[in-house]
């Protein structure tokens, strides 16, 4: 992170920090944890961080680590707050989103400000080509009958052209009302609804979401009922 980026003050009192814990945690002597902070420091003057903001925050920080007991008792009841409270996520806009945290703290909201960062490729095109439908993997789909309204949604972890194939020629609900209708499954006919890289588990709860709401009718079996859905927040 950058001296001048756009962060909480705090942020970058943070980055500073972070170097100080991770190499005291890495150095097995103080030769070698002397000539890592010395390389930090050239990293923090590159970043256009001035000495006289890094300086301090190294020397507290090295005091706290060897001096646990020196750490203020009211800093060790904000940390204790900070874990049990509930935490209210804004994306940092400057001086305005520092106000808006101050007057929350005066008002003693029964919440913790947690100011987060917008990159820059959220504002950016992606330089990565975008995958075919046919070769997309771990996603959640939905097949529509052209002739008529019945629709079919599932799941693989696989290729989506291979999932297609298997019901195409595969025995199964789907090959047999696409029989019925005399018409046969395409690319065009299939719609991808979700995609997740988290698993088959995944998959499957996101599976039983869209048949709980869709309702499709070509759609058989009944495991999604019993499926354990967990939200995580």
């Amino acid at each position: 992170m950058n001296y001048h980026s756009l962060a909480p003050r705090r942020y970058k009192h943070s980055v500073v920090a972070g170097f100080v814990h991770r190499i005291y945690r890495a150095c097995s002597s103080w030769q070698y944890f002397h000539e890592s902070l010395e390389k930090a420091k050239q990293i923090l003057l590159m970043n256009q961080y001035p000495s006289f903001f890094f300086e301090p925050i190294i020397h507290k920080t090295l005091d706290n680590i060897l001096n646990p007991e020196s750490i203020p008792k009211k800093d060790k009841e904000q940390l204790e707050e900070l874990k049990n409270s509930f935490k209210m996520f804004v994306q940092y806009r400057g001086k305005g989103t520092e106000h808006f945290a101050r007057a929350l703290h005066k008002l003693e909201a029964p919440c913790i400000v947690v100011m987060t960062l917008r990159k820059t490729k959220t504002v950016l095109p992606s330089l990565k080509p975008p995958v075919d439908k046919e070769l997309r993997s771990g996603v959640v789909y939905k097949i529509q009958c052209s002739r008529c309204q019945a629709c079919y949604v599932g799941q693989t972890a696989r290729h989506l052209t291979t999932r297609i194939s298997e019901h195409k020629t595969k025995k199964g609900p789907v090959k047999e009302h696409f029989l019925n209708c005399d018409t046969e499954v395409t690319f065009e006919s299939v719609e991808i609804l979700a995609s997740s890289s988290l698993g088959e588990n995944t998959l499957l709860t996101l599976e039983a979401l869209y048949i709980k709401d869709i309702r499709p009718s070509i759609n058989t079996k009944d495991e999604w009922k019993s499926k354990a859905l967990r939200i995580r927040i």
